[in-house]
């Protein structure tokens, strides 16, 4: 081998070494990442009550016509009682009547059952509370109702949502501020944070959902949010 192609090779060879060095550098440097989750829960109170109740009308075959008048009685004399106890509303929803079959002993057909379905949304939830469970206005007037059912919302969720990714988000940095200096590094920024789904169940549940939960059947709540965020250490 001449003094050229070992000159040649020896170039080569010391090429190969920096740009091996600046690739195992560069990964070196992509290495040093870590990825934490944060973790952030609070109570609330719901602030509005949807009440969704059914009443109804069993007729014999034949007299639909009075079923319907029936149940027109039926309510008008809701919205009296309404007006008399004074509760407010933000919305009061009155479906149309259905009609189904009401069928007896070998599939005979023996009268008609008119429903009728109708919602409350109100801020008064002590108040409607106290009607739902004891329905005593209504019923000595003779309405009774074959379904009740209250659900519980709030408008102050958007809000509190955002609070709660601020939260968890503060508590991943402190969570990787922790584990950086368990091995004598420094936090130096966060390159990514990815939100993952609201919880919103009863107090003090360990239900979960892939999709996110959204719990209504009980006042009191506790809503819980995860944010996994990704740093660059030093």
């Amino acid at each position: 081998m001449n003094h050229k192609s070992a000159w040649i090779l020896s170039l080569g060879l010391v090429v190969a070494a920096l740009v091996f060095g600046v690739f195992f550098y560069g990964a070196r440097q992509t290495d040093q990442t870590i990825r934490v989750v944060g973790y952030s829960t609070q109570d609330f109170e719901a602030n509005i009550v949807k009440w969704s109740f059914t009443f109804s009308e069993t007729v014999p075959t034949g007299n639909i016509t009075n079923g319907y008048k029936n149940m027109n009685d039926k309510l008008q004399t809701l919205k009296k009682i309404w007006n008399d106890l004074a509760i407010s509303y933000e919305d009061f929803n009155i479906q149309p009547i259905t009609v189904r079959k009401m069928y007896g002993q070998y599939g005979k057909i023996e009268g008609d059952i008119l429903e009728q379905n109708i919602f409350i949304i109100s801020k008064e939830l002590d108040a409607i509370e106290n009607l739902a469970i004891n329905p005593v206005d209504f019923t000595k007037e003779g309405l009774a109702f074959e379904y009740s059912n209250m659900q519980y919302f709030s408008t102050d969720l958007p809000d509190i949502k955002m609070k709660l990714l601020g939260a968890a988000t503060e508590n991943a940095i402190e969570r990787a501020n922790e584990i950086a200096k368990s091995t004598g590094s420094k936090v130096k920024e966060i390159t990514s944070a990815r939100t993952g789904v609201f919880q919103i169940t009863e107090p003090y549940s360990t239900e979960v959902s892939d999709y996110g939960m959204y719990q209504t059947s009980t006042r009191k709540k506790s809503i819980r949010v995860t944010v996994t965020c990704t740093f660059t250490i030093k």
